[in-house]
């Protein structure tokens, strides 16, 4: 009798469905009342792991993506040293264009493709915040006129993205784009090094910058709901795309493939260590993208480092990130822009971004606490100050104070 009744006990306790370690993250997500159209996306190497798909918003949903097309723009022209069409990520550019100079006179002559791919090539000026249609960007640009941001491409006739000609406007950018520094040794957040990398891929490649596109990208990464807007593209910031292709993507990175270890390792190095010891908006710089260090007051930090997270927000809200230490990734798709949105409130999802990165670590470690512990005061758990809450409620109360 008592082996029957504790048979029976076993039985009921096997069928009873095990919490789901998500409902905390649930819950929080489903309380958070500043963004209304966004889906989330944590997984790792074995893929999806939890969606949260917030109003009319599905990870299917198309969107324009601002300034986080630059990652997987640098990834796509990386790929042509994957296969060996350039030979090295420390090739001179001029190994590939007949333009450009090999005078040793002319630091323009320094520029390799490792340098365009990292920001670092010195052609013009450019910080994060500049670019696209933010308040911030627009003061900026009225306050400098003759600095070419990715807002103004357009503006040259060869780089006119409904227009223009990828190699012409590469050519544009190297003839009238002044360097701010020695290649190497400045950054500056702008479109025109990875104009000037589509140029090379093109020249290297022999393919039209259509096929680059479909070769290097969108057909190794299974990327088939996304698009760049354009004759010739503005690299930096005219992907469309849906959070489920870019999910594709970050699993792609995430266990290197389709490009080689050693590559994806190289993207991921500190490309900018001379900008450390300043305050940093997002981190220094890898490949199209930063190593997380948010809004830190004491520049990129040895915690940062030790982070080794990597990120990519774009000007309308969306935030994707790897998270190379833990090995997962979590995006954050959003378009505050219409109709998807209401722009300017872009400045608000990247503080969701950064305050869920706790609570997925520890959902995800080996010693997660009680459910509990997500929905009260724990410290572990918080990475958002009261100077954060009030940018987050004066954005939504008065989008125009938004930058």
């Amino acid at each position: 009798m008592r082996l029957t009744y504790l048979l029976f006990i076993a039985a009921v306790a096997a069928a009873k469905p095990k919490p789901d370690k998500w409902e905390p993250l649930r819950e929080l997500l489903s309380g958070w009342e500043f963004t209304s159209n966004y889906s989330i996306a944590i997984g790792d190497k074995t893929g999806n792991l939890f969606t949260y798909n917030g109003g009319n918003f599905t990870l299917h949903t198309q969107i324009p993506t601002g300034s986080t097309s630059k990652w997987p723009s640098a990834m796509m022209f990386a790929g042509l040293v994957n296969d060996g069409t350039i030979s090295t990520l420390d090739d001179p550019v001029s190994e590939y264009l007949d333009w450009w100079t090999t005078n040793s006179s002319d630091l323009r002559s320094l520029v390799t493709f490792r340098m365009l791919l990292s920001f670092t090539s010195g052609f013009g000026g450019g910080h994060p915040g500049q670019e696209m249609n933010t308040l911030a960007a627009r003061q900026w640009q009225i306050a400098n006129p003759n600095a070419l941001t990715a807002s103004k491409l357009d503006d040259i006739d060869s780089c006119n993205t409904r227009t223009g000609d990828i190699s012409a406007c590469g050519r544009a950018i190297y003839e009238g784009v002044k360097l701010i520094g020695t290649p190497g040794k400045v950054y500056s957040y702008n479109s025109n090094h990875l104009q000037l990398a589509a140029a090379v891929s093109v020249a290297a490649s022999g393919l039209t910058i259509k096929q680059v596109i479909n070769k290097y990208l969108l057909q190794p990464y299974g990327m088939d709901e996304s698009f760049y807007a354009g004759k010739c593209p503005d690299f930096a910031g005219s992907l469309v795309t849906t959070g489920a292709d870019y999910e594709k993507f970050l699993h792609g990175l995430l266990t290197y493939s389709p490009l080689s270890e050693d590559i994806i390792r190289a993207s991921e190095e500190d490309s900018t260590p001379f900008m450390s010891e300043y305050y940093t908006l997002y981190g220094n710089y890898g490949f199209g993208h930063f190593l997380q260090c948010f809004d830190s007051y004491e520049g990129f930090t040895a915690e940062c480092a030790k982070a080794r997270c990597h990120m990519d927000p774009g000007a309308f809200g969306f935030i994707p990130v790897i998270d190379r230490k833990n090995e997962f990734y979590i995006e954050l798709v959003a378009a505050e822009i219409a109709p998807t949105g209401s722009y300017p409130l872009s400045g608000i999802p990247e503080y969701l971004a950064v305050a869920i990165k706790p609570h997925v670590d520890a959902i995800l470690s080996n010693d997660p606490p009680s459910p509990y512990a997500h929905l009260h005061y724990t410290p572990s758990l918080f990475s958002l100050g009261i100077a954060d809450v009030n940018y987050i409620v004066d954005c939504k109360l008065h989008p125009e104070n938004c930058d």
